[in-house]
């Protein structure tokens, strides 16, 4: 219904435009109309023109003299060295397995001999693990405290606790 309504409507609006547009060609024509000078438009451009003209020709403004501005004064930054993770090397003793994460259901990433120095990086935030960088692969492994000797000078207060991954 509402579809028959707009043809109805278009039907409409294109019977009256025709109807304009054949009054229109009806009408006589004129013979020789001189065009109308459009004077505010003339005038603006004129203005414009002006306008241009005296922007480009017009002085360019003479920046100020340069200010005789004394070079920053450099101050020594001291050096940053970081803090030992460790005061001792621990020791492993036994033969441990280093996993990639703390505990047995974890990929084992290597086993490690007895006596080997490793690094510590962390303290696992699961308890009795330590993470440590792998001696073989440079890489983090897990390894349960049991297998780890530590002299008296470890301070395991200065390591970061690491969660699993």
């Amino acid at each position: 219904m509402e579809t028959i309504m707009r043809i109805r409507r278009i039907k409409s609006a294109l019977i009256i435009l025709l109807a304009a547009l054949w009054s229109a060609s009806c009408l006589p024509r004129r013979a020789n109309v001189e065009p109308t000078v459009d004077v505010i438009g003339t005038t603006a451009a004129q203005l414009a023109s002006v306008i241009l003209t005296q922007t480009a020709g017009a002085p360019t403004p003479t920046p100020p003299p340069p200010t005789n501005t004394p070079p920053p004064s450099f101050t020594d930054t001291p050096a940053y060295s970081p803090t030992p993770a460790v005061t001792s090397i621990p020791k492993i003793s036994g033969n441990a397995a280093c996993y990639e994460g703390p505990g047995s259901q974890y990929a084992l990433v290597s086993n490690l001999q007895d006596t080997e120095e490793v690094i510590v990086i962390g303290i696992g935030s699961v308890p009795g693990w330590y993470v440590i960088e792998n001696p073989y692969y440079g890489s983090m492994c897990w390894v349960e405290t049991k297998y780890l000797t530590f002299d008296s000078t470890f301070d395991p207060s200065i390591l970061p606790t690491m969660p699993p991954p």
